[in-house]
């Protein structure tokens, strides 16, 4: 009786992780459907861009943002994106946001495989200590990588020339095999 009880636990448990893990972006795996994305997604629709990217609007800690979602050419979910859209008179803000966000992916994902700066200039007038400034100069971008199983996650937060900064969090399906069609996948390997 014990081991029939620990064996249920366990699939159970098993079952239920396998459902938690299949959420790749927001409430989708990797290879849902355009249609199914436009079904159930619960953000306002904003529109459809191009063929295969549907954008959204929506909120994340009191932020408006973007959501991006990105379909291959056989509409199959393949990246999100969020885009913040949130203005500040003062650019070193955007540096404070992407502190807690970084900070939150931190918790969900642990300590980022790999982090960046990027610094636009040669000038070596600026003060490379205040990032804030250097970002609001558009003189610094910022990266931050993790990987899952199925998932690359990238927050970056850059500015090119005189343009407003521009906080983005990536998520990328690593594998392509769940969104193939088998048959196509089985000739292409025989193929190869």
């Amino acid at each position: 009786m014990k081991k029939i009880l620990i064996a249920s636990l366990l699939l159970i448990v098993g079952i239920n992780s396998g459902w938690t893990q299949n959420k790749d972006f927001r409430n989708f795996s990797w290879g849902s459907p355009i249609e199914k994305v436009r079904a159930e997604e619960k953000a306002p629709f904003f529109s459809k861009l191009k063929n295969y990217e549907l954008e959204y609007d929506d909120k994340l800690l009191g932020s408006n943002f973007k959501v991006l979602y990105i379909f291959n050419e056989k509409n199959k979910l393949i990246s999100g994106i969020y885009i913040f859209s949130r203005k500040y008179s003062n650019s070193e803000l955007y540096y404070q946001d992407y502190s807690v966000f970084l900070k939150l992916l931190s918790k969900k994902y642990g300590e980022p495989d790999k982090e960046k700066e990027v610094w636009n200039s040669t000038d070596t007038e600026f003060d490379k200590t205040n990032k804030k400034q250097a970002i609001a100069d558009g003189n610094l971008n910022l990266y931050s990588l993790w990987n899952t199983e199925r998932t690359a996650v990238k927050i970056t937060l850059i500015s090119i020339g005189n343009e407003v900064p521009s906080l983005q969090i990536h998520y990328t399906s690593k594998s392509l095999d769940e969104l193939q069609d088998p048959i196509e996948l089985k000739d292409a390997m025989n193929k190869l």
